[in-house]
């Protein structure tokens, strides 16, 4: 994928083994990507100023440090629906006839999630001014789920995380402050265990929400233009990090918010002694309460249809069905034909494959497709 590209190369400039050509194709990506720009500066600037001459052994260490954060993780997680080696996959696949790039995965996610910690993870998911209370709190485990996995972990306090495919999950390693607080990139299914004395806070990017024991799930991708959050039972608060003096929302059974990323400023006048005029801009954002059904099974939601092993989509634009399939079958799907991209589609799928779920989809709109290298091109028919 692009971006564990962009780490290997990166990783193999600081420890100056990058060939020419490596070093032109990581300034392609960080000349087209502010993010991959972001995480150059501070990575490079971090490595400048904290690390000595990097020698053999200290990479080993790097290595070494860094399978030992993965195998503690590793001990934590409980696999459901997968084959025995599937949790291995979840953090990082190391193909021992592959040991070179092997090795520079290993040193880049050693990197990342080792050297630099919380700062690096909380600066490079959110560009806000203000960042969430988790990010200035102690050690943290980060969960990472690849594309075409998922996985159940056990939180310290007994809370059960699902956890969706190319997701992340990153939380204080013994949860143990006033507040039970997780931070989310993707989408999770949880239940929280009872404590009144200590709320659970989940993190993302826009919205944190507040509950005490309950079941929810939230979807809360970073390239997403929504945020949703889906009641199944008990209650939780709904809090816009971007809006202070935004009301809390509560959320009872059965129902869910859908948060619109975008906001919308709009300009007032008002008058001021008398005379002056002064021009207000107020900041607004979409959000919407809507309900779920309360005669489905859990497994028949679509919401939460996919802790199940499960895709359901109810009226949903073919564009984010597409988004769907890419992270349930860890394949990349261009849309070359947009005339399809709106339209809305209903359906499910179980044990389908991707070539299966394609087919089944020709069965509803024209359109054709090529599978190339994990890479599906869609086009007019």
């Amino acid at each position: 994928m692009k971006e564990e590209r962009f780490w290997i190369l990166l990783t193999k400039k600081i420890f100056g083994e990058a060939s020419e050509e490596e070093l032109k194709q990581l300034q392609d990506y960080i000349s087209s990507n502010q993010d991959f720009l972001a995480s150059h500066d501070r990575l490079t600037d971090f490595f400048a100023s904290n690390t000595p001459k990097t020698s053999s052994s200290n990479k080993q260490n790097q290595e070494d440090h860094y399978l030992n954060h993965v195998n503690r993780l590793k001990a934590q997680v409980q696999d459901f629906d997968m084959v025995d080696d599937e949790i291995a996959n979840d953090f990082i696949h190391i193909d021992t006839k592959q040991t070179k790039i092997a090795r520079w995965i290993k040193v880049a996610f050693s990197i990342a999630a080792v050297s630099i910690g919380a700062f690096f993870l909380f600066n490079t998911l959110f560009s806000k001014s203000e960042l969430p209370a988790l990010a200035k709190s102690k050690p943290q485990n980060e969960v990472i789920v690849s594309k075409g996995s998922k996985s159940k972990i056990v939180l310290p306090d007994g809370t059960q995380v699902w956890i969706n495919s190319g997701s992340k999950l990153t939380y204080d390693e013994n949860l143990n402050g006033k507040y039970r607080e997780v931070m989310l990139d993707g989408e999770a299914y949880f239940d929280v265990v009872h404590n009144p004395s200590r709320p659970f806070i989940v993190h993302t990017s826009d919205i944190d929400i507040h509950v005490l024991g309950t079941v929810f799930n939230v979807k809360a991708y970073s390239v997403d233009e929504t945020i949703e959050a889906t009641l199944i039972q008990g209650s939780i608060e709904v809090i816009n990090r971007n809006q202070k003096d935004a009301p809390k929302l509560m959320l009872k059974p059965h129902e869910k918010i859908i948060f619109n990323k975008e906001s919308t400023v709009n300009a007032k006048k008002e008058v001021i002694a008398g005379a002056e005029i002064k021009e207000i801009r107020e900041t607004s954002f979409n959000v919407q309460v809507v309900p779920i059904s309360k005669t489905l099974a859990d497994s028949s939601i679509h919401e939460t249809s996919w802790v199940y092993n499960k895709i359901l989509f109810e009226e949903e634009k073919v564009k984010d069905i597409v988004k769907k399939l890419e992270r349930w079958y860890n394949v990349q799907i261009n849309l070359a034909n947009e005339d399809i991209e709106n339209i809305r589609l209903s359906g499910s799928f179980v044990d389908e494959t991707i070539d299966e779920a394609l087919r089944d989809l020709q069965l509803l709109i024209p359109f054709n497709y090529e599978i190339k290298n994990n890479i599906i091109t869609i086009s007019k028919k």
